[in-house]
């Protein structure tokens, strides 16, 4: 126990602080607050636009965001310069870094895009499919039966996801367990990450799921188990940087035309790889799916 401790402190000293990796730089509309009390009435049109719609810089050109906020291109120009970008491009630029990272305020449009019960019905239901083909092009055969491999062979599955992720990793954790033991999701509630990373050995696997809008400990949870020798999967989407080093990346696309991110290219890989683990782990596997079968009607656990 001394020895893993040991381990983890010192990947934990190479682990990204405040203001490195992962670290984000100062919104567009922090710098519009900052500003607005000093703004003359022209470029508060301006202001106020972006306050409501910050994404609406990425969307448009210094012209039509003036057309939509009833000011001139010359307060537009003005403004994104007393915010300290030294053009209108610069100020794009941060906004649409935002909307990669995932604010769902840089998603929003003034445009009211009206449309039917039906055909909004039609709508999610076309974006929720094209994320699930989008997820499922990224995908290969050949990582996907490592990954497959690692569940089954594993001593310990460990699953880790902050946020909406956090669901995500129970869902997995759910399935994993009807046909192998020791899966483990981390941490509990009141707990911290290091109670449980301290433990990990080279014959466990350790499954991180981060979806933007990822936290820092995802970087440093990966970088940890890294240093000890502990093969990971990462399942996050195509936003996630290439250096974030696990064993496995696993891409699942989110974005569709909506505010909020879509997860159901996530569930759905997440439900294939489900059905793949019960598959490799044959007779095992059934034996325990059905000794839970057994004790569920002992315990008259469902109605």
């Amino acid at each position: 126990m001394a020895k893993g401790g040991q381990r983890f402190s010192a990947s934990i000293a190479r682990a990204p602080r405040a203001g490195g990796r992962g670290a984000r730089t100062r919104s567009l509309e922090a710098h519009v607050r900052g500003h607005y009390g000093a703004l003359p009435e022209s470029e508060r049109k301006v202001a106020d636009l972006i306050l409501d719609f910050p994404g609406q810089i990425a969307a448009y050109s210094a012209t039509e965001l003036a057309q939509l906020s009833g000011a001139s291109k010359a307060a537009v120009t003005r403004l994104v310069r007393r915010l300290g970008f030294e053009s209108f491009e610069d100020a794009r630029r941060a906004a649409r870094d935002a909307q990669s990272w995932g604010s769902p305020v840089y998603l929003l449009h003034k445009e009211d895009r009206k449309q039917d019960f039906a055909g909004r019905v039609e709508a999610h239901i076309a974006q929720d499919m094209d994320v699930i083909r989008r997820t499922f092009e990224g995908l290969g055969e050949g990582q996907f039966e490592a990954i497959v491999e690692a569940i089954c062979g594993a001593r310990r599955v460990w699953l880790f996801g902050l946020r909406n992720s956090r669901y995500l990793a129970g869902y997995l954790r759910w399935q994993l367990m009807q046909v192998r033991g020791d899966v483990h999701r981390l941490p509990e509630a009141g707990e911290t990450l290091p109670e449980y990373i301290v433990d990990l050995e080279k014959d466990d696997l350790f499954i991180v799921i981060g979806f933007r809008r990822r936290m820092p400990e995802v970087h440093r949870a990966l970088d940890a188990a890294r240093a000890m020798g502990v093969k990971t999967l990462l399942i996050t989407d195509p936003t996630s940087r290439s250096e974030d080093g696990a064993t496995w990346t696993v891409r699942c696309e989110t974005r569709g035309a909506d505010v909020f991110d879509r997860y159901a290219g996530a569930m759905s890989f997440l439900h294939f790889l489900s059905v793949a683990v019960v598959a490799k782990a044959g007779g095992q596997g059934r034996k325990r799916l059905a000794a839970i079968e057994a004790l569920h009607e002992d315990f008259e656990d469902f109605g």
